[in-house]
């Protein structure tokens, strides 16, 4: 079942954790079930389908290091968490702060 903005934010403020949702077009379903990552259909389009990958704060400030936000895009973050080929799908990407920012690349 998704969650909407709000839940979101509560659940990482409550985990301490980062959670980074990536969107990806469903063309490419394939490779992520061969890869054995889960995903859902993004509600509000059929043609997306999300994956949440959660990070600790040591995770995250070295995928901040990788990934300079100054400079970087949707699919450098996908490049980081998934793979190169993985990463030429992804057309969003929004992490949740427990600090209850949120950050978007598209």
């Amino acid at each position: 079942m998704q969650q909407n903005t709000a839940d979101r934010r509560k659940d990482v403020a409550k985990s301490g954790n980062y959670d980074i949702y990536l969107e990806i077009d469903c063309d490419c379903e394939e490779l992520l079930d061969a890869v054995g990552l889960d995903y859902e259909e993004v509600v509000d389009d059929t043609t997306q389908n999300e994956i949440c990958i959660s990070l600790n704060s040591d995770e995250f400030e070295e995928m901040q290091h990788d990934c300079n936000f100054n400079y970087t895009d949707e699919q450098d973050i996908g490049l980081f968490l998934l793979n190169a080929e993985l990463s030429e799908y992804v057309t969003k990407v929004t992490i949740y702060k427990p600090n209850g920012d949120i950050v978007q690349f598209k």
